[in-house]
């Protein structure tokens, strides 16, 4: 019972602090675990089961652009998003988020080539 209690004090605080945090991504959008052959076969639904595992293995700043796409293959052609690289992802049915599509962008410096933020548009 005390285990249950301090996961949902964790919860509270979590959702407090704002944003969406990769335990947050975790309880929302699934657990699956980064795979690069997966992700490259995978629809948007399960790409989006990756989504936590693939924010915390590699955090923004960690990467630079031409690395994401190695790692993650050719993005999803965006017209807003052309010049940074941006994926589509879904949360998968009979989670607590809103079912609907979303597209994974990977904000980058122009001038060092590095990711600096990654962005869910429309935000979840």
């Amino acid at each position: 019972m005390r285990s249950l209690i301090s996961l949902g004090c964790l919860l509270m605080c979590l959702q407090a602090c704002g944003g969406d945090t990769s335990v947050a991504l975790f309880i929302n959008w699934g657990d699956c675990d980064l795979d690069r052959e997966r992700w490259s076969h995978a629809d948007r639904t399960g790409r989006g089961c990756m989504l936590a595992s693939l924010l915390d293995k590699h955090p923004p700043g960690s990467m630079t652009a031409a690395e994401v796409k190695s790692l993650l293959g050719e993005p999803t052609p965006y017209a807003d998003y052309d010049e940074f690289p941006a994926y589509l992802v879904e949360p998968a049915a009979g989670t607590n988020a809103a079912r609907r599509a979303h597209l994974l962008v990977f904000v980058t410096d122009r001038q060092t080539g590095r990711v600096v933020e990654t962005r869910l548009v429309p935000e979840p």
